[in-house]
């Protein structure tokens, strides 16, 4: 890459703040460091300050602005005290990245009723917050909205009931989101990450790996083929989605609801 391309990669996102959600490890600390390398003043946010010091070391090198917030969104009054912490920080807000949250797994049958409202408490509730919170400074900014959820809101599982039913959530709130998007000059969008290669995924593919009785790197290979797919997907591949929609010349995308998934979802 000629140097001048690196610089202008270096610039893109100089001056721009970004408000990140469960950016402590995963697809959210993918999208920091896509945003990071390209200049912007970037908070991040998750439950552990370890995980978020981590991340800042390992961002020490690149050209944005870090800085940290350590807390349990699940309070009613976090939310609003992290967007706070970002207008304190950075003078307003140009993107917010809702990415926070994991549902137990099970079916409907096995899950305690308990884990229902836990489930939807963090990646549906407490991201409302977050959204609602942010909403005047991205009304200002004339800024951007992109929402994680999952490609199970598609293609529901027997296994995974609760994950189905809060990413389906998530997809039907964003579509009404982008709706008052438009009339407040917000870009709004979704992304349905398929599988990906998070520390949390890890471990449950491990454990997978263990029940089915076959070894880890022949259970990955077995999960590709079974899901028809090239390969897994990496928390970098959800990222450059994250970084494209919020470009000046993406902004006509709004509203829309993405599989990035390497093609696990079948569905029209």
């Amino acid at each position: 890459m000629e140097r001048s391309a690196v610089k202008k990669n270096q610039d893109m996102w100089k001056n721009k703040r970004v408000l990140i959600t469960g950016s402590g490890r995963g697809i959210g600390k993918g999208i920091a460091r896509i945003f990071l390398e390209g200049g912007a003043s970037v908070l991040l946010v998750a439950r552990t300050l370890s995980e978020l010091e981590a991340a800042r070391d390992e961002f020490s090198h690149l050209s944005g602005r870090v800085e940290l917030t350590a807390t349990d969104l699940l309070m009613a009054d976090s939310a609003s005290n992290v967007v706070e912490r970002a207008r304190r920080y950075f003078g307003g807000l140009d993107i917010l990245v809702t990415n926070a949250g994991a549902a137990a797994q099970g079916g409907f049958l096995e899950l305690p009723d308990e884990s229902w409202p836990e489930g939807f408490g963090l990646k549906m509730f407490a991201n409302l917050r977050a959204i609602k919170s942010a909403w005047p400074l991205l009304k200002a900014s004339a800024g951007s909205l992109v929402m994680i959820g999952g490609g199970t809101a598609r293609t529901p599982e027997r296994h995974l009931s609760l994950v189905s039913a809060v990413n389906a959530g998530q997809a039907a709130l964003a579509k009404s989101v982008a709706e008052q998007g438009y009339i407040d000059g917000v870009q709004v969008n979704l992304i349905q990450p398929g599988t990906i290669r998070t520390s949390r995924r890890d471990r449950l593919m491990r454990k997978q790996a263990e029940q089915e009785g076959v070894e880890y790197v022949d259970y990955l290979g077995l999960l590709v083929s079974r899901l028809r797919i090239a390969r897994l997907g990496e928390p970098s591949d959800v990222a450059n989605v994250v970084e494209f929609l919020c470009r000046p010349e993406s902004r006509w995308l709004h509203g829309l609801v993405i599989d990035v998934d390497g093609g696990q979802n079948k569905s029209l």
